[in-house]
């Protein structure tokens, strides 16, 4: 009853991102991006965090082949999601620690990592 959220090409999404706060703006554009290139790439934006949206986490992202968190600490959400899907192992972390925000450009980098394609 209290979860906020917004979702942007989520329903296709071979890749799904899940990022709330500044990094959701992040990757909001490489969805955008990425889309433009025909990549099925999705994003979850969190707005509310606690109570964390276990379920609402798990349905969306039942048919990602990936789950990316993308955040700007050292991967607290990213702990929370891998406890709420049934695949744990799908699901990666593209953050920054430095006090720089995360960009576009850092969350492909990773996606290509994650998909075997380098950097």
């Amino acid at each position: 009853k209290m979860t906020r959220y917004r979702e942007y090409c989520v329903e296709d999404a071979e890749m799904l991102l899940i990022s709330y706060g500044s990094s959701a703006r992040s990757a909001l554009h490489l969805v955008t991006d990425r889309r433009q290139h025909g990549e099925k790439v999705g994003l979850l934006e969190l707005q509310t965090l606690w109570p964390f949206p276990a379920t609402l986490v798990r349905e969306k992202t039942r048919h990602a082949r990936y789950v990316v968190v993308v955040e700007m600490n050292m991967g607290q959400v990213l702990h929370a999601v891998k406890a709420s899907v049934e695949d744990p192992e799908r699901v990666f972390l593209a953050n920054r620690v430095d006090g720089t925000l995360i960009t576009a450009v850092d969350i492909r980098n990773i996606l290509r990592l994650i998909q075997g394609k380098g950097v």
